[in-house]
């Protein structure tokens, strides 16, 4: 990560406790789904990659500087970094993006521009890794907002033998080509 927006360098970072959310065991509150069930929003994956990281970025304070950018830019280009893209007719209003390894997803950073719409990106998101066959959807740092949609804090040795065991098995996040309905959403991402 970059120290903050304008940085050039960037730094490496291990967290000692890991933030995951459990493949396929999201908790969407009631009001969350009440969006996804609106018929206002429409989901889609890897459409838009270079708009969702720049929103991201578009922050006060952010760690998301032009370096970082343009290396993710690259993973996207050759398969490794993708985005969940939430639209409400033409216009992107949240979204997330991350890098896959083996059959682990590593998320890095996630927008709304309406409420909710950022709740929807990770519940696209979890979907297509519950279908993919992924096993370990990381989000780095634990925080109390990822704890409210199913997140959990694990302790670094613990997470290193689920990141080794991910690793090396195969998912495709694209292997699903066609986008969903909220229902079907709803349904594979959360208990």
């Amino acid at each position: 990560m970059g120290k903050h927006g304008s940085a050039k360098e960037i730094e490496w970072v291990q967290p000692r406790i890991r933030g995951i959310i459990p493949i396929g065991e999201m908790y969407a509150s009631k009001t969350t789904r009440r969006h996804a069930k609106s018929g206002r929003f429409r989901v889609t994956f890897d459409r838009n990659f270079e708009d969702v990281i720049t929103a991201c970025s578009e922050r006060e304070a952010t760690w998301i500087n032009n370096k970082i950018k343009t290396e993710y830019i690259t993973l996207h280009e050759i398969g490794f970094a993708h985005s969940v893209e939430v639209w409400d007719h033409r216009k992107l209003v949240g979204g997330l993006y991350g890098v896959t390894i083996g059959a682990a997803f590593f998320g890095e950073s996630m927008f709304s521009k309406v409420n909710n719409c950022s709740k929807l990106a990770m519940l696209a998101a979890m979907a297509r890794l519950k279908v993919a066959g992924f096993t370990l959807f990381d989000t780095q740092f634990p925080s109390p907002h990822l704890k409210t949609l199913g997140g959990i804090a694990v302790a670094h040795n613990i997470f290193i033998k689920q990141l080794d065991s991910s690793i090396n098995k195969i998912a495709n996040f694209n292997a699903i080509t066609t986008e969903n309905s909220w229902d079907k959403i709803l349904s594979a991402a959360t208990k």
